[in-house]
């Protein structure tokens, strides 16, 4: 099962509501307003206002990364540093439903099946898909934001209900004071923490240096390194050839310099292929180009399968940040209420009646 995080997706922004000039205690009621309305406008499909040039593009996309070999794709909303969040254009359901075994009905799947069984994690829900024989492209959503500066971003507490609606979010350090930012604040465990970063390798030589420490820092909290392999090797046609070199050339020192850090563990690769552009690898010739850069077979495999996984159950997890458990009661079938272990002591009063028994025997060797 492999997997491609970072598939474009184009969207229209919503516009945004007019504020109003309301002072004193009108003004919290105002930007409460304002929040519900960007709310209410996210609340569309994800195909509205999308010429039809945009939805063929990614109908090719999508097509072709079935075709290749992969099963989930990341489907990313790109943004640009500013005060508000985007809302999710997949709120409602994803592009191909059809696709998803999340959202795929049950009569399309399969007649005995009830849509619960599909409403599962991705890797799950695939299986479920296979052994249905269904086509399979678990479509899932990504937050791209572009970090340039570390003062202000909006990846805060204030806008924790509209970024739950992407299962990914990931940022995009230029700086070393925000690559700083994202491998330490912004990996904590919380609601808003991010899952990837993107490195930019393919634009130009690195004028900061890459600190081993913060890098380390930020995977042991989970998040992994992205290397995006499409811009720098795949150029798009329309770039001059002079300028494709030296992207090739960057990408390559560069992205041999992050695996040299990180030892290649806790590596992505994905394509970032413009939306349209033919720059997409299968499966084994993304691994050959990991290889290229210098991990190991293994490493590199697990940079298309494994580690892309551990990014899913991740953000599972920063979804479920403070939910609540419940203590499942087991209730028996009728006629068997015998069977039922009802008189055992819980295991605190089994630990209580252990302690007393061994005080006892310690009493009597006295």
């Amino acid at each position: 099962m492999y997997f491609d995080l970072f598939l474009p997706f184009p969207v229209v922004e919503p516009d945004q509501p007019k504020k109003k000039n309301n002072k004193g205690k009108n003004k919290q009621n105002a930007q409460q307003t304002a929040t519900v309305d960007r709310q209410e406008v996210g609340r569309k499909s994800c195909w509205d206002g999308l010429r039809s040039e945009e939805k063929d593009a990614i109908a090719r996309d999508i097509a072709l990364t079935g075709h290749l070999g992969y099963s989930v794709a990341g489907l990313t909303i790109p943004a640009d540093p500013s005060s508000s969040i985007l809302p999710s254009p997949f709120s409602t359901g994803v592009p191909y439903p059809d696709l998803d075994p999340r959202h795929a009905s049950s009569t399309q799947a399969n007649g005995s099946s009830s849509t619960s069984e599909l409403q599962t994690a991705p890797g799950q829900a695939a299986t479920t898909a296979r052994k249905l024989n269904a086509p399979i492209m678990v479509q899932a959503s990504r937050y791209h934001l572009r970090l340039d500066d570390h003062k202000s971003h909006n990846l805060t507490s204030a806008n924790a209900a509209m970024l739950r609606e992407y299962d990914i979010i990931s940022v995009q350090p230029s700086t070393d004071k925000a690559l700083q930012l994202a491998c330490t604040d912004l990996a904590n465990p919380g609601p808003n923490q991010i899952s990837i970063i993107t490195l930019p390798l393919h634009e130009k030589p690195y004028h900061f240096r890459l600190n081993r420490k913060q890098m380390k820092t930020a995977q042991r909290n989970g998040v992994m390194f992205e290397i995006l392999y499409s811009p720098g090797l795949f150029p798009s046609p329309k770039t001059p050839p002079e300028v494709a070199r030296r992207y090739r050339q960057n990408f390559l020192s560069n992205a041999r310099e992050v695996i040299r850090i990180t030892g290649g563990k806790g590596v992505i690769l994905s394509s970032g292929c413009p939306l349209g552009e033919i720059g997409k690898r299968g499966p084994l010739d993304v691994i050959n180009i990991g290889t290229m850069l210098g991990m190991p077979a293994n490493l590199a495999k697990d940079a298309v399968s494994l580690n892309p996984k551990r990014v899913l159950l991740n953000a599972q997890a920063r979804r479920t940040y403070k939910g609540i458990f419940s203590a499942p009661r087991m209730v028996p079938p009728p006629g068997d209420e015998a069977s039922m272990p009802n008189n055992e002591p819980a295991t605190g009063e089994k630990r209580s009646a252990s302690v007393a028994v061994s005080s006892n025997k310690k009493t009597k060797v006295q």
